[in-house]
């Protein structure tokens, strides 16, 4: 396990290797994201108390999932890098920023659409509702405080600090549902952990979602984190075998 963790660092063999998966996963993401999308907007039958509302539920639960573990992935490349100054570590974190704030914001939106026929408004300051814009600004403050700096090592530094402190935020918005007397619901009937409150025709189309975007933010941490080592690594001579070997096909 260490070899494959220490061979991961390297940016020659994570850009070779991700290369290889990348048609594998992203044949794999269509293929979910197309059964479970049809599946649940098409056939599955209305839920006995939203009605046809509850099918936002397919996007906005997995999103809000995928928001909350980009972050917590972020946090850990922080660390890896302040601790190991491994430069893939940061790689991946700076990649993570925008990816995780695009998914943050389809949580958010999805819920505020949820909200309209569920609460009568788009928008209240409700802890999880809150803790999440939260999330959201610190998304955007870590690549802001990224391109404020000159130098690329200060710059790094700075937002793996910011990313670390942010992190307390993520248990706060997951478990704010049981701190704080919220409008949001608690556990989601399509979370993995409560598939008994709905028949298989309502859960199972959420799997196929769930996974089929979590393979679509691993396809946009993939490429983000490939192109970012092109740009650091564009002096070393793979680097430019490779820039070399597409101009000639261009």
């Amino acid at each position: 396990m260490w070899q494959w963790l220490f061979k991961l660092s390297s940016p020659k063999w994570f850009y070779t290797i991700s290369g290889q998966l990348m048609p594998w996963l992203a044949a794999l993401t269509t293929l979910l994201l197309g059964i479970g999308l049809v599946w649940g907007l098409a056939f599955t039958p209305p839920d006995y108390q939203m009605g046809e509302n509850y099918r936002i539920a397919y996007i906005h639960v997995p999103a809000a999932s995928i928001a909350m573990g980009c972050y917590y992935m972020m946090a850990c490349m922080a660390a890896a890098f302040l601790i190991w100054r491994i430069k893939m570590a940061d790689m991946v974190a700076k990649a993570c920023a925008p990816v995780g704030m695009t998914f943050t914001a389809l949580a958010l939106f999805t819920g505020s659409v949820w909200g309209i026929p569920t609460w009568g408004t788009w928008w209240i300051w409700d802890a999880r509702l809150t803790s999440t814009l939260i999330m959201l600004f610190l998304f955007i403050g870590v690549m802001a405080l990224r391109s404020a700096y000159d130098s690329e090592a200060a710059g790094s530094k700075a937002c793996a600090v910011l990313s670390l402190v942010g992190v307390v935020n993520v248990p706060i918005i997951k478990y704010s549902v049981e701190w704080w007397n919220t409008l949001h619901q608690g556990a989601s009937s399509l979370s993995l952990s409560n598939t008994s409150a709905n028949p298989p025709e309502i859960w199972l189309p959420a799997f196929f979602v769930g996974f089929g975007l979590l393979g679509f933010y691993l396809i946009a941490i993939i490429l983000r984190t490939r192109n970012e080592i092109l740009i650091r690594e564009r002096r070393t001579d793979w680097v430019v075998d490779i820039l070399n070997t597409n101009k000639g096909f261009s």
